[in-house]
C-alpha cells in the first residue's frame, strides 16, 4: 500500500457520532457493509524519498466501507479506517495511526461534500471537507502537522 493510497484510506474516530447526526429516517435500508482487513508490507517510496534512507513500511487494521443506497439528501458512503504503521530503516523504528472516517453526503442542492475526519499521517489532525461537484475546498484543518515528517525523518535517520 502506498502513502497515497494509506491518505485515500484516511477517516474519523468520531464517524458514529457524524453518522448519528445524520441518521436516516427508520424506514432507510441499512448500509452495504465491505471490511477489508489490511496487513502489508512494502518498500515505503514516500518516507524513503523524504528520509533519505530506504525505509519498509508495514501496515495492519481494516478498513470499512459503508454504501447507502439511496436517493435524496444525507450519507452516500462512509469509509471508516483503523491502521497500525511502522516504518522501518535499519534498526530505526517509528510506529504511528492512520485513523477516521471519509463521509460523503449529499445536501439538500445536490452537491456531494466529501469530509475527511480524523488523523491523516504527516498531513493533519481534525476536519478536512471538500465539495465534490465544484471542487471546493469547504474546510481545512487548522490543526496541519507538517513538523510530524521531519520528526519520523529523525528517528528513522538517527
Amino acid at each position: 500500500m502506498s502513502h497515497s493510497a494509506a491518505r485515500l484510506a484516511a477517516v474519523t474516530v468520531g464517524a458514529s457520532a457524524v453518522l448519528l447526526g445524520l441518521a436516516a429516517p427508520a424506514l432507510a435500508a441499512p448500509p452495504t457493509i465491505e471490511r477489508v482487513q489490511v496487513d502489508e508490507t512494502f518498500a515505503d517510496e514516500f518516507l524513503s524519498e523524504e528520509c533519505g534512507v530506504d525505509v519498509t513500511t508495514t501496515v495492519v487494521g481494516h478498513v470499512t466501507f459503508r454504501t447507502f443506497g439511496r436517493d435524496g439528501t444525507g450519507p452516500t458512503v462512509l469509509t471508516t479506517v483503523n491502521l497500525s504503521i511502522t516504518a522501518t530503516a535499519g534498526d530505526n523504528t517509528i510506529r504511528f495511526r492512520n485513523v477516521g472516517a471519509d463521509l460523503e453526503r449529499r445536501t439538500s442542492d445536490g452537491d456531494l461534500i466529501l469530509s475527511v475526519i480524523g488523523q491523516v499521517p504527516f498531513d493533519f489532525n481534525g476536519v478536512f471537507k471538500i465539495n465534490l461537484t465544484t471542487g471546493e475546498w469547504v474546510h481545512v484543518p487548522g490543526a496541519l502537522r507538517p513538523d510530524d515528517l521531519a520528526e519520523a525523518c529523525a528517528i528513522l535517520t538517527a
